[in-house]
C-alpha cells in the first residue's frame, strides 16, 4: 500500500496490521505487504478489479472444493474413523430386538407416543451423512453470523480506492463462508462419528423420529466400559426411544432447544487474528495448507457475559433431558444385571470431553455436553420420590417450568420456588383485574352521573324528563 493509503505510524508493528490486508498481499505480493492500489503493481504484479475477482473465486475454489453439500460428504468420506465395516443382516436384527425389548420395558415408566419410525443400525459413514443435514441447519446461526463479520471487516479494512468493488464482494464472501462452512460440519461430524452411539445422544433428534444405533461403534464402547454388549445395545435402545417419545409428546422442546443453540451462536464470532497468523509470512504456493487451517480454530471463544450467559442456559436446558432420561431409563431397565455399571460410564462419558468432541466445538464454534447431568438427575429423583412419576415429567409441561442453575443447585428448592413465582404471577394478574375492574367502573359512574347544571335543569322538566314542548 502506498504512504497516502497507510495510516500506521512507524511505531505501529505487524500486530497492528489488519489481518484481510495481509491475506490479501499474501494473495498478490511477497512477504504479505499489503492491499495493492487498484490499477496499481502489487509486489511487481499489475492488479485490477477483474484480477482481484478471480483471485477470490481461487479462495472460494480453495476453500470449498465446488459443491458445499458434495464437498462435505466427500470429507467424510475421506474422514470416517476406519474400519467403518458394513452392517450385517445379524447386527440389524439384534438392533430391532433391542428396540422391541426397550420400548416394553419403557411402556411401564412413561406414556408411549406414536408416530416413531422404524429402528436403523448404521455404521460411522451412515451416522455422520444422515445427521450432516441437521447439523448444518443446527449450525447454520454461526455460518451467518461468520459470513457477516468476514463482509464487515473486508469493507472496512480496504482502501478506498477498492471500495467499490469491496461492495460487490459480499456475495462471492458469503458463497465463500457457507462452502468453508460445510466443509468444517463434514470434518466436525465425521470425527464424531468414531465414538457416537446412538441418533440423540447429543439431545437432539438429528434422526427426526427415527431410532438409531451406531452399531460399529457399541462393541468398542462395550469393551471400554467392562460391560455386556448386549446389555449396552438395550440400555442405549431404551435411552434413544425415550428421547423420541419426549420429544413428540412436547413438541416445543424441540424448538426451545434450538432458540438456545441458536442465541449462543448469534454471539460467536470470527478469530480474526488466525488469519492475521496464518497470512503473515505465507507464500502463495501455500495457499491450500492456509485454506485447510482456516477451517479449523477460526471461531472465537464466548467472551462476553450475553454469549456466556446463552451458553449456560443451552447447557443446562440439555443437562435436564440427559437427567430426565437418565432416571427413566435406569428405571425402565431394573432387569439388566450391568444397568448401575452402565448408567455410571455413561454418565462418565457426558461429563468428559473426548478429543472428537474438543475437535468438533473448535470447528463448529459450540460444545453439546450436558455438563450437569447428575444435578438434573438428582433433581429428578426429588421430585419423582416425593410426588410421582407424573411430578417428574410434569417439568416439561410448559418452559417456565423447566429448571434454571438455581434449580440445579439446589434441587430441593424447585417447588417452593415455583409456588412462589406462580403466586407473585397471581397477584400481579389480580392487581390488573382490579385496577381494569376499577376503571370500568369509574368509567362507568362518569357516564351515569347527571351533569352539575342537568340536576337544576330537572324541575323545569316534565315528569317524562322531555321539558316543555311548547314554543317560548
Amino acid at each position: 500500500m502506498s504512504d497516502k493509503n497507510d495510516d500506521r505510524t512507524p511505531d505501529d508493528d505487524d500486530q497492528g496490521q489488519n489481518p484481510f490486508e495481509q491475506m490479501f498481499g499474501m494473495m498478490f505480493g511477497s512477504g504479505g505487504q499489503g492491499f495493492p492500489a487498484a490499477g496499481g503493481q502489487a509486489g511487481g504484479m499489475p492488479l485490477d478489479p477483474s484480477m482481484l475477482q478471480g483471485m477470490l473465486g481461487q479462495l472460494q475454489g480453495l476453500l470449498s472444493g465446488g459443491d458445499s453439500s458434495a464437498a462435505a460428504q466427500k470429507v467424510i468420506d475421506q474422514s470416517v474413523p476406519t474400519p467403518d465395516p458394513t452392517i450385517s443382516p445379524d447386527l440389524e436384527r439384534n438392533s430391532t430386538d433391542a428396540f422391541r425389548l426397550a420400548e416394553l420395558w419403557l411402556e411401564r415408566v412413561i406414556d408411549p407416543v406414536a408416530g416413531t419410525g422404524e429402528p436403523r443400525a448404521l455404521n460411522r459413514a451412515a451416522w455422520a451423512k444422515g445427521s450432516l443435514d441437521e447439523w448444518r441447519r443446527l449450525a447454520d446461526p454461526i455460518r451467518k453470523n461468520m459470513s457477516d463479520s468476514m463482509v464487515e471487516n473486508l469493507k472496512e479494512q480496504a482502501p478506498p480506492e477498492m471500495a467499490q468493488l469491496m461492495a460487490g464482494a459480499g456475495q462471492m464472501l458469503s458463497s465463500m463462508s457457507q462452502s468453508m462452512f460445510s466443509v468444517q460440519i463434514g470434518e466436525a461430524v465425521a470425527s464424531l462419528s468414531g465414538a457416537v452411539l446412538s441418533g440423540t445422544e447429543f439431545g437432539l433428534p438429528l434422526f427426526g423420529t427415527t431410532p438409531v444405533l451406531v452399531e460399529a461403534n457399541l462393541p468398542g464402547a462395550a469393551a471400554e466400559m467392562d460391560v455386556d454388549a448386549t446389555q449396552l445395545r438395550i440400555w442405549l435402545a431404551t435411552r434413544e426411544l425415550a428421547h423420541l417419545w419426549l420429544f413428540a409428546k412436547y413438541p416445543w422442546l424441540r424448538g426451545h432447544v434450538e432458540t438456545a443453540l441458536a442465541k449462543y451462536a448469534s454471539g460467536v464470532e470470527v478469530d480474526l487474528s488466525r488469519v492475521q497468523d496464518l497470512s503473515t509470512g505465507t507464500d502463495p504456493a501455500e495457499m491450500q495448507r492456509m485454506a485447510e487451517e482456516l477451517r479449523s480454530g477460526m471461531l472465537a471463544p464466548a467472551t462476553t457475559d450475553e454469549q456466556k450467559e446463552a451458553l449456560t442456559t443451552l447447557e443446562n436446558l440439555l443437562s435436564v433431558i440427559a437427567g430426565w432420561s437418565d432416571i427413566v431409563v435406569h428405571r425402565a431397565c431394573e432387569a439388566l444385571e450391568d444397568r448401575d455399571a452402565i448408567r455410571e460410564a455413561l454418565r462418565g462419558r457426558h461429563a468428559s470431553e473426548s478429543e472428537a468432541e474438543a475437535a468438533f466445538a473448535s470447528h463448529i464454534g459450540f460444545s453439546l455436553r450436558p455438563r450437569r447431568l447428575r444435578d438434573a438427575a438428582a433433581l429428578f429423583t426429588f421430585l419423582e420420590q416425593k410426588s410421582g412419576p407424573e411430578a417428574r415429567d410434569a417439568v416439561f409441561d410448559h418452559p417456565d417450568t423447566l429448571p434454571t442453575t438455581q434449580d440445579l443447585d439446589d434441587p430441593l428448592g424447585y417447588d417452593e420456588r415455583r409456588q412462589e413465582t406462580w403466586a407473585a404471577d397471581s397477584s400481579l394478574d389480580e392487581a390488573l383485574e382490579r385496577i381494569l375492574r376499577e376503571a370500568d367502573s369509574g368509567d362507568s359512574s362518569r357516564t351515569d352521573e347527571p351533569h352539575g347544571d342537568d340536576e337544576g335543569r330537572s324541575d323545569e322538566r316534565g315528569d317524562d324528563g322531555l321539558g316543555d314542548s311548547s314554543p317560548r
